[in-house]
């Protein structure tokens, strides 16, 4: 089916686990994801137990010690830049390096369309840096030559965890003189300014520099997380920072990646977009993207509203990174959550991309500007063969399920269903299940009734393997439930690609979460509970 299976791609000595597909043996078609590595880790079953004096680890034993194994990972992306002379787009995601370094860095992935994605190399030397670590930034190709290196250089404004003088979390710059070589360690351009107006306390969350120019007021921007809120500084040359303000978003921490973009209100007006990621909502862990719009006046944020939204309502969905090109705004995050992320069943695959996707600005159900969220046109090109199926009733009191008459979609497909209500019937529940065996299932619950939507998995298959860490199961086990707009049609995109789940309702409603299904789990089928009826109006399955 749609599994891509290569001689580099496969590991003998995999992860063995009661449940969970062998990921080593797959590519995930359309989440770029970290490559398999063999090393020990891989030669013994990856579970909890006894250490070699026969002593039982704990959650945190267990998860200190898997740590310090070499496991590939990556987590929090960069956006892309279109490179013109070589017409591919250039990205970077942060990683580990390999075994031997134990380096935590930047490795350049490449693609075509945004949809296919190749790691290409690791550029960094990391030499010259007082720890051989990476952690967020950004990448910016200087057009004007406002730094004096050239028009077309390129500059990383990288946040390390020390260096030119300073003990603390400091922005570092590198420099190469085009997109596609290999950039070089210039120093510290921005320290850590240490206890006080900033900062707050020495060292924390000084880091993730996101850096753009603001052409209206002739400088560059960088938007870092600072603690308890996200501050602004300008450059005229990409070197010398000077603080601007500071927004105040301590009742959201942990924040971080923030991002800060121009967008096109419905009405036409030009309003700004703070993006950032959020380690608590509504005072539980979670591990999302929260936003706020608002304007700027080249000095200060002030938003319209007060509480953020959120982008995605999902389990795993975090770090996103935001960049505009040719008047489109794009999108993609890391499909990870760190209360769990260590104890998963990766199985030679540690860390996800989203897929990327296209923001707008539309009115919400409150009156307020809010996001809408598109998937790009190539995905819908992205599987090679599909199966549509036209006007399924489902009714609680007649015809309740229905399934479509495809064996088995393999372990990469995408579904999209329009559902309507038959007039005068009040709506039915809906439930959209897959990766199912009778035992092992996840589900999407449809309420228009209750205005809401429900992604569960507590019965998806493997979860956190480390059964002594409550915390991590509770959060893994947890039900996702997302606000639901009333509307006479729902159009909805499921994508199932190997460990990943990507929801997406009328371009409003997105979620993302991992699942681990069983080899056995690949059933689906659609059904109606409660009062009431709903019609498929339409499905696809492409696979």
């Amino acid at each position: 089916m749609s599994a891509v299976l290569t001689s580099s791609s496969v590991l003998t000595d995999i992860v063995q686990t009661a449940q969970g597909r062998s990921f080593s043996k797959y590519a995930p078609l359309a989440h770029f994801s970290a490559a398999p590595f063999r090393n020990e880790i891989y030669n013994n079953p990856y579970r909890e137990g006894s250490n070699k004096n026969g002593v039982a680890l704990s959650a945190n034993e267990f998860a200190m010690i898997n740590a310090g194994q070499y496991r590939p990972w990556i987590n929090d992306p960069c956006r892309a830049i279109w490179d013109a002379d070589n017409k591919l787009w250039r990205a970077f995601v942060l990683t580990n390096n390999n075994p031997e370094d134990d380096q935590q860095t930047w490795v350049e992935v490449v693609s075509p369309d945004l949809e296919n994605w190749v790691a290409n190399r690791i550029p960094f030397y990391l030499g010259s840096l007082d720890q051989p670590v990476l952690w967020g930034g950004s990448f910016i190709v200087d057009e004007k030559n406002t730094s004096g290196y050239g028009a077309g250089s390129v500059h990383y404004l990288v946040s390390i965890p020390g260096g030119g003088g300073y003990s603390q979390q400091s922005v570092a710059r590198f420099i190469a003189p085009k997109l596609g070589l290999s950039p070089l360690y210039d120093g510290v351009v921005l320290g850590n300014p240490g206890v006080g107006n900033i900062v707050h306390a020495p060292g924390m969350d000084f880091r993730d520099p996101r850096v753009d120019w603001d052409d209206a007021a002739g400088h560059w921007l960088m938007k870092i997380t600072v603690g308890y809120g996200i501050a602004f500084y300008s450059s005229p040359d990409l070197k010398t920072w000077s603080f601007l303000s500071i927004i105040d978003l301590s009742a959201w921490q942990q924040i971080e990646t923030p991002d800060l973009v121009p967008m096109t209100a419905p009405d036409g007006s030009r309003k700004w977009v703070l993006f950032f990621s959020l380690k608590t909502w509504d005072g539980q862990p979670y591990s999302t993207v929260g936003y706020l719009v608002g304007n700027w006046d080249g000095t200060t944020f002030t938003p319209d509203f007060s509480t953020p939204k959120l982008l995605n309502w999902g389990s795993d969905y975090y770090a996103q990174a935001i960049w505009q090109h040719g008047g489109t705004t794009y999108c993609w995050a890391w499909m990870g959550n760190w209360n769990y992320s260590q104890m998963l069943p990766t199985q030679g695959f540690a860390g996800n991309q989203s897929v990327v996707t296209k923001l707008g600005l539309r009115k919400d159900t409150d009156g307020k500007l809010a996001l809408h969220i598109s998937l790009l046109e190539t995905q819908r090109r992205h599987y090679p063969e599909f199966t549509q199926y036209w006007q399924i009733n489902l009714s609680t009191s007649g015809t309740s399920s229905w399934s479509p008459d495809v064996a088995n979609p393999g372990i990469s497909w995408r579904a999209d269903f329009s559902l309507l209500r038959p007039s005068p019937t009040a709506w039915a529940d809906v439930t959209f299940e897959f990766c199912s065996d009778g035992t092992n299932y996840t589900r999407l619950i449809i309420q228009p009734s209750a205005g809401t939507i429900t992604l569960q998995r507590s019965q998806s298959g493997a979860g956190p393997l480390q059964t002594n860490a409550p915390t991590a199961h509770a959060l893994w086990q947890k039900d996702r439930v997302a606000p639901l707009p009333a509307q006479l049609e729902y159009k909805v995109t499921v994508i199932f690609d190997g460990s990943v789940v990507e929801v997406l309702i009328n371009e409003r409603t997105y979620l993302s979460s991992l699942i681990f299904p069983p080899e056995t789990a690949f059933g689906m089928s659609l059904s109606a509970s409660g009062t009431g009826g709903a019609i498929i109006r339409s499905f696809k399955l492409s696979c």
